[in-house]
């Protein structure tokens, strides 16, 4: 069953009236804000156990109005009433029936039945309403996906968290492919989807206030606004006018926070990039040469993140911190993250709408297979499954 929803659509939708730039989409976007204060918060530094989180990586509500919480740091689902509650806990750490090696994430499916992804034992848990374990089953019977199992995905120069059914999946390929390809560095785009299938297209760049511009693409694809959103609050559940996700605080303290946005009033320029006009097709042979050039820079990249550990005790996502890196020019490469469990890494080459990626150790993108390249398919290609390893 898909989870997309009727979309909210914003008032200003097209940009406010203003002209638009050699792509065809308006050059300013509807200003929206976050609300000063959260709309509910979940979580202690210490204390109730129930209350205490170590690592969130995902954040759902259900049709009940339930919010389920995964906790990737004790391999437990935590259910909260409304009100902030604790409910209890669903699957715990193992390899049995209802276990999880190592809980990617959580998903809210049909009568508010839960669908816990497991990384390590590569399987999707089900659990029932009352939070009792019903089965398991494969991924790719949700995703249709042979190579992303989960709903962390690529596609073009696209970075993807969400739409896990295939039919949504269809959906935010046609939204994407009527988006100019991001040019320039880093080469590619995070991108969330939201439950009412609208994209959150996030800049790489931090700016004033320690924050990250969003740009609202609405499930019409039209350019709807921008949001400026504190670095420190990872949106992981975005539904109607509200954001629900993990909040960092101090000592690295994670909390469950959620927002709610509305429109300002004023305009921002949109990003240059997607303004531009598209970029022409690329011939097959320059693809290849690329994915070439990305599994020798990958194997580059391994041996110099191992050398830095040695060194460290710690992975490290600052790319001039490895020194025994040489970097290939015709590669853009972007250290996502790197601490003391793992690193990930993106690829992409100027002139291609290509992006391939890799994950070693833990803590890695939903459904990845840590060691393993992964390389989406160039953008208005018909499947994501069909991409090379």
């Amino acid at each position: 069953m898909s989870l997309f929803g009727s979309a909210l659509l914003l008032s200003g939708v097209g940009g406010c009236g203003s002209p638009p730039g050699p792509s065809g989409l308006p050059t300013e976007l509807p200003v929206l804000q976050l609300s000063s204060k959260p709309t509910q918060q979940i979580g202690m530094m210490e204390g109730d156990s129930d209350y205490v989180f170590v690592d969130i990586v995902s954040s759902a509500h259900a049709r009940s109005g339930d919010l389920f919480v995964s906790d990737a740091g004790i391999s437990e689902i935590l259910q909260y009433a409304p009100d902030g509650t604790f409910v209890r806990r669903i699957g715990r750490r193992g390899r049995g029936p209802g276990e999880f090696g190592s809980l990617s994430r959580a998903y809210v499916g049909p009568s508010d039945s839960i669908l816990a992804l497991d990384g390590f034992n590569e399987r999707v848990s089900v659990f029932d309403s009352s939070g009792d374990y019903v089965r398991q089953m494969d991924a790719r019977l949700l995703t249709g996906d042979s190579l992303f199992t989960g709903d962390v995905w690529l596609y073009g120069r696209y970075w993807i968290d969400g739409a896990l059914h295939a039919e949504d999946r269809a959906r935010v390929r046609t939204l994407l492919d009527g988006l100019p390809a991001p040019t320039s560095a880093p080469g590619y785009r995070f991108v969330r989807v939201d439950r009412d299938g609208r994209l959150w297209i996030r800049e790489p760049r931090v700016g004033a206030g320690d924050s990250h511009l969003w740009t609202l693409v609405d499930a019409n694809g039209r350019l709807a606004g921008s949001l400026a959103i504190p670095v420190r609050f990872q949106p992981q559940e975005i539904r109607g006018d509200e954001m629900t996700g993990r909040w960092r605080g101090e000592d690295d303290v994670n909390f469950v926070r959620t927002y709610t946005f509305s429109e300002t009033g004023q305009v921002r320029r949109t990003p240059s990039w997607l303004t531009a006009p598209p970029a022409p097709p690329t011939a097959t042979g320059e693809q290849e040469e690329f994915l070439a050039a990305v599994k020798s820079q990958l194997k580059h990249m391994a041996s110099a993140q191992e050398i830095h550990y040695a060194d460290a005790g710690s992975y490290t996502e600052n790319i001039d911190s490895l020194t025994a890196f040489q970097p290939d020019p015709s590669v853009h490469v972007d250290i996502i993250n790197g601490d003391s469990h793992g690193w990930s890494a993106v690829f992409t080459h100027p002139g291609l709408d290509r992006i391939c990626g890799l994950t070693y150790g833990a803590g890695g993108p939903a459904g990845w297979v840590p060691g393993h390249i992964l390389c989406g398919p160039p953008a208005r290609a018909d499947s994501t499954s069909n991409a090379p390893r």
